[in-house]
């Protein structure tokens, strides 16, 4: 099943405002958020995150995944956001408990998330590490 997270109210406003497809999705959810406010539902929905490449509406997304405490998967060498994670966790210097997992390789990548993805399943949500700062 295909959800997607539109930042429309409606299914007219999504196809001639954001002139976004609808056509791939099972379910569509219309937030009336704007293009913004749909990332941090999209987020918060989610048990991890993949980033390829990106732009700015990767970076907004990473950050909130980021602080969010998400497990976070990049496949390195796609260009754009997803190369330079790693320079922008420095620079922003704030542990969250995020678990970021890179991999060139898209088969291998999945592998270690879905690997990750179990372990975290099996820990007690009391033994889940709280964000600092």
């Amino acid at each position: 099943m295909t959800v997607g997270i539109s930042p429309a109210l409606n299914l007219q406003e999504h196809i001639t405002k954001y002139r976004s497809p609808y056509q791939e999705f099972d379910v569509m959810i219309y937030t009336g958020d704007g293009l913004m406010g749909r990332q941090v539902t999209g987020i918060r929905s989610c048990d991890l995150v993949i980033l390829i490449g990106g732009r700015s509406g990767t970076l907004g997304e990473f950050s909130i995944a980021y602080d969010e405490r998400k497990l976070i998967g990049v496949l390195e060498g796609t260009g754009g956001v997803a190369d330079h994670v790693g320079d922008i966790v420095q620079i922003v210097a704030k542990k969250t408990r995020a678990e970021l997992i890179g991999d060139p390789d898209p088969q291998q990548l999945m592998t270690r998330l879905l690997r990750s993805y179990q372990a975290r399943k099996r820990r007690p949500a009391a033994s889940m590490p709280r964000e600092e700062g």
